[in-house]
């Protein structure tokens, strides 16, 4: 070791034998507290590792660690006791392990625009299986019956069923053989013209 080096450890050594002697004094300022505050955490810190590990601890040495911790809390020398190598929070965390704030009550989600319609799927998609060991829900077992309504329920009216639409008639049938298309009509016995009479063409036809 070289001469720096030693004198450098042997500064060191004063300076915690001060701090020492002024913090049993209670002459000590806070920097020089909180420093000796941070040894015996540590001091702490290392006991736990060997009483987790299955290790033997001395009780004795884990109360005196314990009390002199708890004088420190009480002088002020500890301001947090915030770990220093926790991983940091996720985003959208609040500081001190609590997620963020849920939004106010009868917050939602802003509609969409009018007019607006999802985008169709890309061509070839293909919804995904189900995974592995999925399957359907079993049937319901034998025998068994849906609940009863409430009671006092009435089951809504059936909708009304659409107007039926009118057949077509069916076509006339064809006329017989023979006929000429319109039907022959008597005429009156009218002979202000000339015209013969009923009884002329019945003579006639006789």
């Amino acid at each position: 070791m070289s001469f720096f080096e030693k004198a450098k450890a042997a500064a060191s050594e004063l300076a915690q034998k001060a701090d020492t002697a002024l913090a049993n004094q209670g002459l000590a300022g806070p920097a020089a507290q909180g420093k000796q505050a941070d040894r015996y955490l540590r001091d702490l810190g290392v006991l736990a590792y060997l009483q987790a590990t299955g290790r033997p601890v001395d009780p004795g040495e884990q109360a005196r660690v314990m009390a002199a911790i708890g004088d420190f809390e009480r002088q002020g020398a500890i301001p947090s006791f915030a770990l220093q190598t926790s991983a940091p929070p996720p985003p959208g965390a609040v500081a001190g392990g609590h997620a963020a704030p849920p939004p106010p009550a009868g917050y939602g989600a802003p509609p969409p625009p009018a007019g607006y319609a999802a985008p169709p799927p890309p061509a070839g998609y293909a919804a995904p299986p189900p995974p592995a060991g999925y399957a359907a829900p079993p049937p319901p077992p034998q025998g068994y019956a849906a609940p009863p309504p409430p009671q006092g329920y009435a089951a809504p009216p059936p909708a009304a069923a659409p107007p039926a639409t009118p057949a077509s008639a069916p076509p006339p049938p064809p006329p017989p053989p023979g006929w000429t298309g319109a039907a022959e009509q008597p005429p009156t016995e009218t002979d202000a013209a000339g015209i013969k009479t009923r009884d002329d063409l019945e003579g006639d036809r006789a």
